[in-house]
């Protein structure tokens, strides 16, 4: 089995304190040189293990005479496949979430989009299947004050009225027998330049991206987009057996 390398064995390490609370939010960790010294590393190795902890969330850098390497207290959690949305979770847990509406109207969907839904019955309710318009609207979410998470959100043409499409849940709202599966897509990333402009975030910044079905038997009936700051929520998803 091949050996992990040195900057992950030592970013685990790190981490397994901080979990353990062993290093508490706000404590200070090792200056850079010490941590050297303790693991027997290159400075380069030790900077790429804190890189790591930095963008899962975990740490923080600071500059300046008070500066250095500090535990972040960890955001809230939130149930991907809760009942309720990320949003309501937050208010839920004492978070002030006010939403700004940035776009709604009809627009020309991504290939993504037009692909979740195109089929038969779609082209037929179309007339030009993916290059006609479906309902879209684009939104900024602010938690206590400061941008937390930005959602686009495309509806299936003939749907737009059956659903509270704001809520970042999907759910159905006039047909809530009709839905029958939401399927949530999880993958980390970097913001992008409009990302970082909407959430406020410095380049090459980590953040969590949604991509959310809502279905309606076989059909995708709602497809959005949910792009999640990590120092605003962490995202947990939980099976039952």
């Amino acid at each position: 089995m091949a050996t992990k390398p040195a900057y992950l064995r030592i970013a685990e390490t790190l981490r397994t304190r901080i979990e353990s609370h062993e290093l508490k939010p706000g404590d200070k960790l090792p200056p850079e040189r010490e941590l050297v010294d303790q693991f027997n590393v290159a400075r380069m190795t030790v900077r790429h293990a804190l890189d790591v902890l930095q963008l899962e969330g975990i740490i923080e850098r600071k500059r300046g005479r008070a500066g250095g390497t500090f535990v972040r207290a960890l955001p809230p959690v939130v149930d991907l496949n809760g009942a309720t949305g990320l949003a309501a979770q937050l208010e839920e847990k004492g978070v002030d979430i006010v939403s700004k509406l940035l776009f709604s109207g009809r627009i020309t969907p991504p290939r993504v989009v037009a692909a979740a839904f195109g089929d038969a019955e779609t082209d037929a309710e179309l007339g030009d299947g993916a290059s006609d318009k479906v309902y879209a609207e684009e939104r900024v979410h602010y938690a206590d004050g400061a941008p937390a998470f930005s959602e686009t959100l495309y509806v299936r043409p003939g749907y737009e009225e059956g659903y509270a499409v704001s809520s970042l849940t999907l759910t159905a709202d006039r047909r809530p027998e009709a839905a029958t599966l939401r399927e949530d897509v999880v993958t980390p990333g970097v913001a992008t330049d409009v990302e970082r402009g909407r959430l406020q975030m410095a380049a090459n910044a980590p953040l969590q991206r949604v991509t959310r079905k809502l279905y309606e038997g076989s059909l995708v009936v709602a497809y959005a987009t949910i792009v999640v700051r990590p120092d605003v929520a962490q995202l947990r998803a939980v099976t039952r057996f």
